[in-house]
């Protein structure tokens, strides 16, 4: 799971973004979602997606269970994995 700045979130996102955001695609996010018990929400306007604190929230889920097994693919995962690199 990639560094987000949280301090510089929009609002609002939909599901498409969360997808670019988190690098996943909608199943994957879908079955995090479901995983964590966090929904998407519709905005005034009618779009499906989630507000800051649940992209917040469930980044955080990703990013720690990631971790937890060695999925991340972050730039300290990979130097950690390889020292030279």
């Amino acid at each position: 799971m990639k560094y987000i700045d949280y301090n510089n979130m929009k609002e609002f996102y939909t599901i498409e973004e969360v997808c670019r955001l988190f690098e996943l695609d909608k199943q994957t996010l879908r079955h995090y979602c479901k995983k964590y018990g966090i929904e998407p929400q519709e905005d005034q306007y009618g779009n499906w997606g989630f507000r800051k604190v649940l992209v917040r929230r469930l980044h955080n889920h990703i990013y720690q269970e990631q971790k937890a097994t060695g999925q991340g693919t972050g730039y300290r995962d990979r130097k950690r994995s390889d020292p030279w690199g």
